[in-house]
């Protein structure tokens, strides 16, 4: 009994690992059929967003996401954010599932960032000689995705980095709000596959402004 169990759970897991994967061709197919002009528009008004909120005005430190190719464009945050004096973090991976979030001074980031930073998935990350912040240091953390549900959990490429920091930062005293910027059109009614080691975000920031995602189990 116990061992029919078992085996039962494993493949509902499995199934849940396939359907993730047929979802991040899905999505990433989706993704790339959208107009430039469209994608710009929408990840400018994202920016808005972040930028008028009082997460953003509030926070002393932002941990935020380099953009690559179709991704929300994180730029204007940054840039907005070395202007306005605080301190921003970029994320650094690690084996086993390890995120960092390392503090990088602004003429670092301009001059270095997008051409001479070493890379993994074709992300830039900061060099090893930069040390990491701690968690409890983080005030907002930007969070990537594929797409999300209205419950707040991720599609992502699969490396579980970030569900793992959010699972480990929501173990201190002190923990920094996760805002997961995404276009409108891949924020889901649906619940997205879960897995246990799976961690919802605290507000969902889209084209149409900041939502905070329903507290009711999917």
């Amino acid at each position: 009994m116990f061992f029919a169990i078992c085996v039962t759970l494993w493949d509902m897991e499995d199934e849940k690992i396939k359907e993730k994967r047929h979802l991040r061709t899905e999505y990433i197919s989706a993704r790339k059929s959208v107009p430039a002009e469209e994608l710009s528009e929408s990840d400018a008004r994202i920016a808005e967003h972040i930028l008028g909120s009082d997460h953003y005005k509030d926070a002393k430190s932002v941990f935020v996401f380099i953009s690559v190719e179709y991704e929300v464009d994180t730029t204007p945050v940054i840039h907005r954010a070395f202007s306005d004096g605080k301190t921003v973090l970029a994320p650094r991976t690690r084996e086993g599932r390890v995120l960092e979030a390392v503090p990088v001074a602004a003429e670092e980031f301009l001059l270095r960032a997008r051409t001479d930073w070493p890379r993994c998935y074709n992300i830039p990350e900061p060099p090893d000689d930069l040390p990491a912040a701690e968690a409890a240091d983080l005030d907002l953390v930007i969070v990537p995705s594929l797409a999300l549900d209205k419950w707040g959990y991720r599609l992502g490429y699969g490396g579980g980095f970030y569900d793992h920091f959010i699972k480990a930062a929501r173990a201190q005293k002190k923990c920094p709000v996760f805002a997961a910027v995404q276009r409108a059109a891949f924020v889901r009614d649906e619940a997205l596959p879960r897995e246990p080691y799976d961690e919802p975000v605290d507000i969902i920031v889209t084209e149409y402004g900041i939502v905070i995602p329903s507290s009711a189990s999917a």
